[in-house]
């Protein structure tokens, strides 16, 4: 190999970045010199430049010396895609001796970028301000060294203080900036918020309450009879297909939704007494509406609040009962192609667009919406969510993409765009890697479990894909949300006992009823003015001792001959912990006195998500088998920061040092009296928060299925030692401001 020219070479003074400026007209000419400078001195093969539009939140291509010349203004990137993407999102350089290995390698077609093996993307950037980045390339693997990172960091950030001036100059002079995307080419976006990862592409449908059944009704058909017995037999066949076709994807959520409409079609005092109705000379919309008017009154009447929530089950019935009688009208019967807006909706609302197949959502209402974006994931439908417009301000057929990995919705997108988002969509469809369930080795040698987070049946099949060791987080609150009722031991049995039969090997850790906060009944009965601080967790089941048996009882036997842990949510006090535990002991003495197969002595945890737990982790490891932390709500109680809410969601930041401090300290209790912890909250997934996670001594991960991969391939780059000394640093800075000024200079 060539001897490397020395790096202090590489180092310009920003006069000379000045003096490029100076012979060029347009801010493209500008940048074409400075990559050919860069490429001439480090002797790369590809040197590139992409600059962040603000309007849209995409990298684009602006400057390039060793790709096709065509790619140029051609090629976009959102933030955290690709290499390139990740490094600005993250701030941080990421250096590859073999850039397709990386799983965040992104393949950009007719760029010749696939022949080049060495990349290196620093950020370019104004202290914590993303403006772009710089990348080198190599065809020879292992090219480019740390010396040759921090070199290229120096040439960025001069890069960044000249380019702040640049515009302004060029503006002076008279000159165009040149290199913009054609207007033609242009769509407008829309900032907003991630809830669901995913690609969607689409036409935007309202899902509004417009109610079929008090329309004006019509009377075309001859045979009024006829009419009605063929929408009856279509909408039976409608609701058997789709449960069906969810069966083996969400049964376990299906089950509890349109068996029960089956049930209300198939009654004879209900579809029967519309016969009867048109019999007597009612047309067939009329007694439609008339017998699902007077059900509906009976169940609004009924003293039962869960039988009053059922008026929205018969109301969603009869409504499918008009449009099939209309024949021909499909409103929202098959959403393929179409991205759903909806102000607010229930979880069920949520399965029946799965069901009819909707490509995305976005919602724009202002409610909480934590337990949607979980289901949303499971069910693999991407969402974003939209507050701060009115939703009439995308029309009703508007053509538009929604990338809901960066939270940018596109309207009116160019084809170019439209190419791009699905050619990814194509990729992540056949992109399901499979591993056989193992620990993810560190880079010198150090296990790390990992386990899966899961909601509903489907899950546990991506989890098994993705090489789960075990179960890591059963959120039971789903069927209870779905349903919005509470189901009882036997469907909550069935429920349980086929998510564990699906997992081989390895723990299982289902966690008791988790409601409250941002996971509501619908019902006012269970609403508070400040849910966050109110009957949520352990607390209501607690509270509720009947519910609380009915569903041990179900866990307990559905879990009988599996590696069975129960994890107890916002556990405040070792008493609570006390309190649960002796009526777990309770209904296992009860299940034995009846002859119930059942497991005897389940492992019990608590999940760390209040500052009390926190303070009170030494006695919580040393009662409990096992903890897991929760960094969602940890972290929002610790900040006392509402996510959700659009004017604090900014203050919601997981690298704060009392973050740190506190996940840390929990980590190091567990150590020091041998008990297991693992982390289940999303910050691990974050290739940062990994790296000092495991520097903090954590060895078990639970994350969704679909990150699975991605944390295993990042946990393979790091070092303990490495990681040891990244988190020490870490906490010992005194400000989030250090915490991310430390973050964006470290070369790790």
């Amino acid at each position: 190999m060539a001897v490397r020219r020395d790096n202090i070479e590489l180092v310009w003074s920003i006069s000379e970045l000045s003096s490029l400026f100076g012979k060029r007209t347009n801010i493209d000419g500008f940048l074409q010199d400075v990559v050919d400078r860069i490429a001439e001195h480090m002797e790369s093969d590809v040197c590139s430049v992409y600059l962040l539009d603000e309007s849209t939140q995409r990298l684009v291509l602006r400057a390039s010396r060793g790709l096709d010349p065509d790619a140029v203004g051609r090629v976009h990137l959102g933030l955290g895609e690709g290499i390139t993407g990740t490094a600005v999102k993250e701030l941080r350089p990421i250096r590859e001796a073999h850039a397709s290995r990386n799983p965040r390698y992104k393949f950009i077609p007719n760029t010749r970028e696939e022949e080049y093996q060495s990349f290196l993307a620093v950020p370019i950037r104004h202290g914590l301000n993303r403006i772009g980045a710089l990348v080198v390339q190599h065809r020879r693997p292992d090219q480019f060294t740390r010396h040759d990172t921090r070199a290229l960091q120096t040439i960025a950030g001069q890069l960044a203080a000249t380019l702040e001036n640049v515009e302004m100059l060029m503006e002076l002079h008279g000159h165009s900036s040149g290199g913009e995307i054609p207007a033609a080419d242009r769509s407008e976006s829309i900032r907003c918020q991630v809830a669901s990862e995913g690609i969607a592409v689409g036409r935007i449908v309202h899902l509004r309450a417009r109610d079929l059944l008090d329309e004006q009704s019509s009377s075309d058909h001859e045979d009024q009879e006829t009419a009605f017995r063929a929408a009856l037999e279509r909408t039976d066949a409608q609701l058997e297909a789709i449960h069906r076709d969810l069966d083996e994807r969400i049964s376990d959520l299906a089950n509890l939704i349109f068996s029960s409409h089956l049930l209300m079609l198939r009654d004879e005092e209900f579809s029967g007494e519309m016969l009867r109705l048109i019999q007597a000379g009612a047309t067939a919309h009329g007694s439609i509406r008339q017998v699902v008017g007077r059900y509906a009154d009976l169940l609004a009447a009924s003293s039962n609040p869960r039988t009053r929530e059922k008026t929205h089950d018969i109301r969603d019935l009869g409504q499918r009962l008009v449009r099939n009688l209309r024949g021909g009208e499909e409103e929202h019967g098959d959403l393929r192609e179409r991205i759903v807006i909806a102000h607010e909706m229930y979880p069920s609302d949520l399965v029946r667009l799965a069901a009819q197949h909707a490509e995305g959502l976005i919602l724009t209402g202002a409610g909480n919406t934590a337990h949607l974006t979980i289901l949303a994931r499971s069910l693999e439908i991407p969402s974003v969510l939209l507050r701060a417009r009115r939703e009439d301000e995308l029309p009703e057929g508007e053509l538009v993409a929604v990338d809901a990995y960066e939270g940018i919705i596109h309207r009116n997108p160019h084809q170019t765009l439209l190419d791009q988002f699905r050619t990814t969509q194509e990729a992540r469809r056949t992109d399901r890697p499979k591993h056989a369930p193992s620990a993810a080795p560190t880079a010198d040698g150090v296990a790390i479990e990992l386990l899966a987070n899961v909601n509903i049946l489907h899950d546990v099949d991506l989890a098994v894909r993705a090489g789960a060791m075990g179960i890591g987080l059963y959120r039971s609150e789903f069927p209870f949300l779905v349903r919005n009722d509470f189901p009882s031991e036997a469907e909550q049995y069935r429920i349980y006992r086929r998510i564990v039969e699906r997992v081989e090997g390895g723990p299982v850790v289902l966690r008791t009823l988790d409601i409250g906060g941002d996971k509501l009944f619908g019902d006012p009965e269970y609403q508070e003015s400040n849910p966050f601080l109110g009957l949520r967790g352990i607390r209501f089941s607690l509270a509720h001792p009947e519910l609380f048996d009915d569903q041990l009882r179900a866990m307990l036997r559905a879990g009988a001959d599996r590696d069975l842990r129960v994890l107890f949510p916002m556990v405040a006090s070792l008493d609570e912990f006390f309190h649960a535990r002796e009526r777990i002991r309770a209904v296992s003495a009860d299940l034995a006195d009846e002859g119930l197969e059942h497991h005897p002595n389940p492992k019990l945890g608590v999940m760390i998500e209040l500052p009390s737990a926190v303070e009170c982790c030494e006695e919580f490891a040393s009662e409990a088998d096992f903890l897991s932390i929760g960094s969602n709500d940890l972290v929002m109680y610790l900040l006392a920061v509402d996510r959700s809410n659009e004017q604090v969601e900014r203050l919601y930041n997981p690298y704060h040092p009392a973050v740190l401090r506190a996940l840390s300290r929990v980590i190091e209790a567990a150590r020091r009296h041998g008990t297991g912890v693992s982390m289940c909250g999303e910050i691990g997934s974050s290739p940062l928060m990994i790296r000092f996670l495991i520097g903090c001594g954590l060895r078990s991960i639970s994350a969704d299925p679909a990150r699975l991969s991605r944390i295993r391939e990042e946990i393979c780059t790091v070092t303990e030692a490495e990681s040891r000394a990244f988190s020490a640093r870490l906490l010992r800075q005194p400000s989030v401001g250090a915490v991310q000024h430390l973050i964006a200079e470290s070369g790790l």
